[in-house]
């Protein structure tokens, strides 16, 4: 009997085990399907020539953009978190940021991130709601920006873009005026508010709701501002990355380009974007007449680069228990704040 009872309560847990360890084994082996097909297309041996060519001051730059990037990235979230009620200290969201970008280099893109902001936020004692409306928010708000920032480069590209890529860039805008107008709906359906309550499907919609009046807030406008800025100089730094490798490309016609290719690497198919990530920025630069093989090192520079970037994350990570001291601390401010809403 005790066999069996602790078989029916260990097997749902190991189950779960399971289910996440092929989810990931499934990622893995999608970069390193991608990266298998890029070894058929370029000439890795040329691809290493031009690395070792590369100018380290230039390099140095482009770092010195991801290095700002993550900064930004904080930015960000901490005023997504502000218009969702949650009121942390900065150095908080820097911390937090420093240690889930550093995680998620080895988790799925865009979610590994999410989840270990998530786990943050319940370190600092924010309530599961509050900090799934941020981190909703803050996912929004980057995707809109990305998608604006395509579009303000794609009348410069548009003749130059393969039809895969049109094709793509339509959809992403079609998507964000889609998820402009469900916004607006939901703001100009009052009844809405009456499927409020208990149930999975009714907690959806509050948190639906939640979002959207905290997207029409001060710092819900502020974050989009941040996030154009956040992406303007991480497409500065692929800039500079081209420039360490002999290459002119006008940064306004990196624009939609690298736009597209940071948008498809959120995508949680890969192992933080790798291979994903590539695969696009090798078609998107040919348009530009830029040969594989210089493509794919560009985007290998970036994607170790924003990795490097990170490495603050991994003593922050194993120091997180601060992080709880932190919250406590905090925690009196947030629930104030709760309270009054």
């Amino acid at each position: 009997m005790n066999d069996k009872a602790n078989h029916d309560v260990r097997g749902p847990a190991h189950h779960g085990r399971w289910k996440v360890w092929l989810r990931q084994s499934l990622k893995l082996l999608i970069s390193v399907g991608l990266f298998a097909i890029l070894i058929r297309a370029v000439d890795w041996r040329g691809v290493r020539g031009i690395l070792i060519k590369a100018d380290p001051q230039l390099l140095a730059v482009a770092m010195l953009a991801l290095a700002t990037a993550v900064l930004l990235a904080a930015w960000r979230w901490s005023l997504c978190a502000s218009a969702s009620g949650i009121a942390l200290p900065r150095g908080f969201y820097v911390r937090a940021t420093y240690a889930a970008t550093f995680i998620g280099q080895v988790l799925p893109a865009g979610v590994g991130v999410d989840a270990v902001r998530l786990a943050y936020f319940m370190h600092g004692r924010a309530r599961l709601a509050r900090a799934l409306q941020a981190l909703l928010l803050d996912r929004m708000v980057g995707i809109a920006a990305v998608i604006v920032v395509m579009a303000a480069g794609l009348p410069l590209m548009w003749n130059r873009l393969p039809l895969a890529l049109k094709l793509l860039s339509m959809v992403l805008m079609a998507g964000l005026l889609g998820g402009c107008g469900v916004l607006w709906l939901f703001a100009k359906l009052p009844f809405i508010v009456n499927f409020r309550g208990e149930g999975r499907r009714r907690k959806l919609i509050d948190l639906l709701l939640s979002v959207r009046d905290s997207v029409l807030s001060k710092d819900a406008l502020y974050a989009f501002l941040v996030s154009m800025i956040f992406y303007s100089v991480s497409i500065a730094g692929v800039r500079w990355f081209a420039a360490a490798l002999g290459l002119d490309v006008p940064y306004l016609l990196l624009l939609a380009i690298v736009a597209m290719a940071i948008f498809l690497s959120l995508m949680p198919i890969s192992l933080n974007g790798w291979g994903v990530r590539e695969g696009a920025m090798v078609v998107g630069l040919s348009a530009l007449s830029v040969s594989r093989e210089s493509a794919l090192a560009i985007s290998l520079l970036y994607g170790a680069g924003s990795a490097v970037a990170t490495l603050p994350g991994a003593f922050i990570w194993a120091m997180r228990r601060r992080h709880v001291d932190d919250g406590a601390e905090a925690r009196p401010e947030t629930e104030s704040i709760w309270r009054k809403r």
